[in-house]
């Protein structure tokens, strides 16, 4: 904390410094380069050169508090989040007051937490008090307002507004600004109070948004039409695309193409089979939909094969699996915000929730991860397993064939099956 504090003031002081060493350098050359000048004439100089120090001075301390309050930000978020983990109990009063409070002083109830020493907005005031002082200019900084929000899901935006005064001792030269600053913090990287509390510390996550480029969707389909067959008594199938008919791993691989070829080829050694062409041969497969529609270019051009499900009436491209293994969080309309999960809310609430943009996030969770007494058949949705909802198993997540566990205890509730289209993968 004293390197960051020692390091930003330095900086400014660094910057101070060029400025006054200009300032000296014309003084000098004024003096000797007009000896014979009255005395009117020098003070005038003297009265300039004193003016543009204070005006920079004035503006090195807005630029400077601009980088100040963006650390003094992170760091309450910070310090709310090791709060409230190392307790176990949720804020104390609204997350955003806190944070609010945390950034401008420090302080968190009656304790003032170790993490924002020498980082608060009170710490940058008093810095530049000291700086002035040191070249005999007199500051006046008031703090007027500081407020937190949200830029989307995973930013707060910690906006700040001060007063800043400067007057020069010798000629009383006084420069007057208000400075507003506004600076996004991103949330990633920190511990999800919600789970660890709720789970008493079993299950602990760090928030880091699933990449969008990776999973595009959770899961969708790709294809409702084509001649269905199974050989199986579960109507579905599951596994990871694969578009090579030569692949040297087919066994638990569903191949999609265009067409089979008609000379010799290995389709039969695939899990399952999705072709474009309702006349395939089928010989020797066991698993296949042939006739479905614009299956390969729907999946060309991901970044990660997703799973495929073939089931009894489509063709799935399914990416729940993956964000499970990641460990990562989406947008979540029904869920919580990060705010709200400091408070301990299992939605998010109005006092958050002033525009129409979805500000709640949500992770899967790994059930088996829990104690055994703690294993229930709720929802794999984080907020919605703490709320006791009930879940149905889906189609590529909870199990890839019949009998093979991919996510032991996997269950997804009746409001994300409706809220993200996936009737149809989920089954009893």
């Amino acid at each position: 904390m004293v390197d960051m504090f020692t390091a930003r003031r330095k900086g400014f002081v660094y910057s101070l410094f060029s400025v006054l060493v200009i300032v000296t350098i014309f003084s000098i050359m004024s003096i000797n380069s007009n000896n014979d000048m009255n005395h009117d004439l020098k003070i005038n100089i003297d009265e300039k050169l004193r003016t543009d120090e204070l005006f920079y001075f004035k503006e090195g301390a807005k630029q400077d508090f601009e980088r100040s309050s963006y650390i003094s930000g992170k760091r309450a978020v910070i310090a709310l989040v090791d709060e409230v983990l190392r307790d176990g109990n949720y804020t104390l009063g609204y997350a955003d007051e806190v944070i609010e409070s945390l950034a401008e002083s420090g302080t968190y109830g009656n304790v003032t937490a170790t993490i924002m020493a020498n980082s608060t907005i009170i710490d940058w005031s008093e810095s530049i008090l000291y700086l002035g002082q040191l070249h005999r200019i007199s500051v006046s900084i008031e703090v007027i307002n500081t407020t937190v929000g949200f830029v989307d899901a995973f930013s707060l935006k910690l906006s700040n507004d001060v007063n800043v005064s400067v007057t020069g001792e010798i000629f009383g030269i006084q420069f007057n600004d208000s400075v507003t600053s506004e600076n996004k913090i991103d949330i990633g990287a920190v511990e999800d109070p919600l789970i660890s509390i709720e789970s008493y510390g079993y299950l602990r996550q760090i928030i880091n948004s699933c990449d969008s480029a990776l999973y595009p969707y959770h899961a969708q389909m790709i294809s409702d039409t084509g001649v269905f067959e199974y050989s199986g008594l579960g109507n579905w199938t599951s596994g990871r695309l694969s578009f090579d008919i030569n692949d040297a791993d087919p066994s638990l691989k569903i191949l999609v193409v265009s067409d089979i070829p008609s000379e010799p080829n290995n389709a039969d050694d695939f899990l399952g089979v999705v072709s474009e062409n309702v006349s395939d041969d089928s010989t020797g497969i066991d698993n296949y939909i042939f006739g479905a529609s614009s299956v390969v270019s729907n999946l060309s051009g991901l970044s990660v094969e997703p799973i495929v499900v073939m089931t009894d009436d489509a063709v799935w491209s399914n990416y729940i699996y993956d964000e499970i293994n990641s460990s990562c969080y989406f947008l979540d309309s029904l869920g919580p915000s990060f705010l709200d999960r400091l408070e301990g809310n299992l939605e998010t609430t109005s006092r958050y929730n002033i525009t129409n943009e979805t500000i709640g996030i949500a992770s899967f969770i790994t059930v088996t991860e829990l104690p055994e007494e703690l294993q229930n058949a709720y929802s794999s949705v984080d907020f919605k397993y703490f709320s006791e909802v009930q879940g149905k198993k889906i189609k590529g997540v909870t199990e890839s064939e019949m009998g093979t566990e991919l996510v032991l205890g996997f269950l997804l509730d009746d409001d994300h099956i409706s809220l993200w289209g996936l009737s149809g993968l989920d089954y009893d």
